[in-house]
């Protein structure tokens, strides 16, 4: 009998669980599963194919450029602008709300094709920026991955202001499969193309995935009847308002990539494939934190705009208050889980061919350590997209400038003495204290609006 009570407490409690997490968490979680899987697929191709060297190091140095302008420029403040902004348009207007997404999206590409232009431009240099630690052949090398991921970009930037579409919509569907699509391509580069090309054949791979993300998204949204139009009418007051919210946002977004790029230039002046460590830690470390902090706090935000848009605060709160303990607890059950599981997990996954068992010892140390922040940044993401709803994403930025302050001079002082590991502890610093403050100030935010 109290085993079958025992029984039944665990199955109410998982149902109450449930019951916290938004409509759409589901599938988006499955989606994002399909991409970590295909993501560690990936991973497990690179580790064997390539081991903890200089290649794989040169191109994940590579990738941070052009990434880190795409999260400046276009990801950082789409979302966060476009969301509650489309979300009054499409209940006042329908022809004004196509004419605002079309106008988005020219802007996004326009954009990244020029910052295309520049890296093609400045490739030298920059490869000399983002790993000073490497010698001239190695930065060469860079400079060739980067003259092919500058294209990538603009197709990321026609996805995602579709996908933010997609978002206000609650079609989450194809804009969770886009980023499985993204990683197939990198996976079949690397297996067709890498045997003859090296590591470009891996770069090939990429553009050809980041194609799949925008044809995914977009063929869901011609699906529901979207037809895209050029639109240079930027002068629109939705337009303006976009850019408003999105300026803050530009500096805030990139933060993690700006961290990770401290980060990799700390890790190029230590032992040849510490960039591939941190990378590969960060990407099993990152699962948990998309599967349940990005997924939930992305089907909140719809719902938390709506609250704020029709003066909700009691709906605000309570989506909040839901999300934010169906993020904890099942994040810090990940971690605990992950951090008992990490060596065998990096074996089975990264390890044979040219990733040997000292490769695999130093990615488990590093991921060890980043367990610590799985809890903490999965929860800034929601609280993040609290504020956002609430059309301020200036708090959001300004803390979060704090943690990359606190990150990146934290990961430098601590790697003279503790070398790799003091990267992912910084980071944890980082994302501890961005969290806490932002569950300071929301409060006052929100009473400021609804009050």
């Amino acid at each position: 009998m109290l085993a079958c009570s025992s029984h039944c407490n665990v199955i109410a409690h998982m149902k109450r669980l449930l019951r916290l997490i938004p409509k759409g968490s589901v599938v988006l979680a499955i989606t994002s599963f399909a991409s970590y899987v295909l993501g560690l697929g990936r991973d497990h191709f690179f580790a064997r194919t390539f081991g903890a060297g200089r290649a794989l190091d040169a191109y994940n140095a590579a990738f941070l450029f052009p990434d880190l302008l795409f999260n400046i420029l276009i990801a950082g403040g789409i979302a966060a602008a476009f969301v509650p902004i489309l979300t009054e348009l499409l209940r006042k207007d329908e022809k004004i709300a196509k004419d605002y997404v079309d106008s988005v999206i020219t802007a996004a590409t326009g954009t990244m094709l020029l910052s295309a232009v520049i890296i093609l431009l400045f490739a030298n240099p920059i490869s000399a920026l983002v790993a000073p630690g490497f010698s001239g052949e190695e930065k060469l090398l860079v400079a060739k991955i980067l003259h092919v991921l500058a294209w990538s970009p603009i197709f990321f930037a026609a996805s995602n202001a579709i996908g933010a579409m997609l978002i206000t919509k609650r079609r989450f569907l194809f804009y969770g499969l886009s980023p499985v699509l993204y990683n197939l391509g990198i996976i079949l580069g690397t297996v067709f193309l890498a045997p003859h090309f090296g590591i470009m054949g891996v770069t090939y791979g990429t553009l050809f995935g980041a194609i799949l993300h925008l044809l995914t998204r977009l063929g869901d949204a011609i699906w529901q009847g979207f037809r895209f139009r050029p639109n240079y009418n930027f002068r629109t007051p939705e337009f303006r308002k976009t850019l408003r919210l999105m300026l803050p946002k530009m500096f805030g977004h990139p933060i993690e990539l700006a961290t990770f790029w401290g980060f990799t230039s700390i890790a190029s002046a230590l032992a040849p494939g510490s960039v591939t460590v941190i990378s590969f830690a960060r990407n099993f470390q990152s699962v948990p934190i998309s599967l349940i902090g990005i997924t939930i706090a992305t089907t909140s935000f719809p719902v938390l705009s709506h609250a704020i848009s029709e003066k909700a605060k009691e709906k605000y709160w309570k989506t909040l208050k839901n999300s934010f303990w169906a993020i904890f607890s099942i994040s810090a059950l990940s971690a605990i889980v992950i951090f008992f599981i990490r060596r065998p997990l990096i074996g089975i996954f990264l390890g044979g061919g040219a990733f040997d068992a000292e490769d695999i010892n130093r990615t488990a140390l590093a991921l060890g350590v980043f367990c610590l922040s799985i809890p903490t940044e999965a929860l800034v993401h929601l609280l993040a997209r609290a504020f956002y709803a609430t059309k301020n994403t200036t708090i959001p930025v300004a803390v979060s400038i704090l943690g990359i302050i606190i990150a990146i001079p934290g990961g430098y002082f601590l790697s003279h003495t503790y070398g790799l590991i003091a990267l992912p502890f910084a980071f944890f610093l980082g994302s501890a204290f961005e969290l806490i403050i932002l569950g300071i100030l929301l409060p006052r935010r929100v009473g400021k609006i609804l009050d």
